[in-house]
C-alpha cells in the first residue's frame, strides 16, 4: 500500500516517521521543504500533489485547519482532481464538519472514499505513536485502514 501524507508540522512529521518506521512506502509533501528534507533523510519519497494523488492508494492530511485542507483536496492543483477510483482520503486534522462532508461528497463523485479521523494526544502522543483517533466513515473503510 503507498500512502501519501501532506503535512509534516509538529503532529504530521512525527506520525510520518512512525510509518517509516514501521516499514510503509511514503510519499509526503509540505510548504516547509526542511521538514520534507528531514522525513525524505528517514526514507519517505518527497512528492508534488499531482503525484501523491495518482499514486497512492490512500491519501492523509494533517494540517492546521479547514481551509488548508479544501484548499489541498479541492483547490486548482488539489490531490483530489488526481486521486483515482477506489483510493481513500483519510484527514486527521481538525476541520469543520461542513467542510468535512463537502469534501466528501467531491470526492464520492470520483468513487473516492473518505473517513474524517482528527486526533488527540498532542505532539507527545504523535512521537511516541499513541495517537487516539476518533474516526467517521463507512464501517468497511475503517476496519480496511484501522
Amino acid at each position: 500500500m503507498k500512502i501519501g501524507l501532506i503535512g509534516l508540522g509538529i503532529m504530521g512529521k512525527p506520525m510520518a516517521q512512525n510509518m517509516l518506521k514501521a516499514g510503509y512506502d511514503l510519499m509526503v509533501n509540505d510548504l516547509n521543504q526542511a521538514a520534507v528534507e528531514e522525513v525524505a533523510l528517514a526514507g519517505a519519497k518527497p512528492a508534488a500533489n499531482e503525484e501523491i494523488g495518482k499514486t497512492c492508494d490512500v491519501v492523509l492530511t494533517m494540517l492546521p485547519n479547514s481551509p488548508h485542507v479544501k484548499g489541498v483536496m479541492l483547490g486548482e492543483k488539489g490531490v483530489g482532481k488526481f486521486m483515482r477510483a477506489g483510493t481513500t482520503f483519510i484527514d486527521m486534522s481538525s476541520i469543520s464538519p461542513i467542510v468535512s462532508k463537502e469534501i466528501a461528497a467531491e470526492l464520492a463523485q470520483k468513487n473516492i472514499e473518505m473517513l474524517d479521523a482528527p486526533v488527540s494526544g498532542g505532539e507527545p502522543k504523535a512521537i511516541d505513536g499513541t495517537l487516539s483517533f476518533m474516526v467517521g466513515g463507512k464501517q468497511e473503510v475503517f476496519d480496511k485502514y484501522k
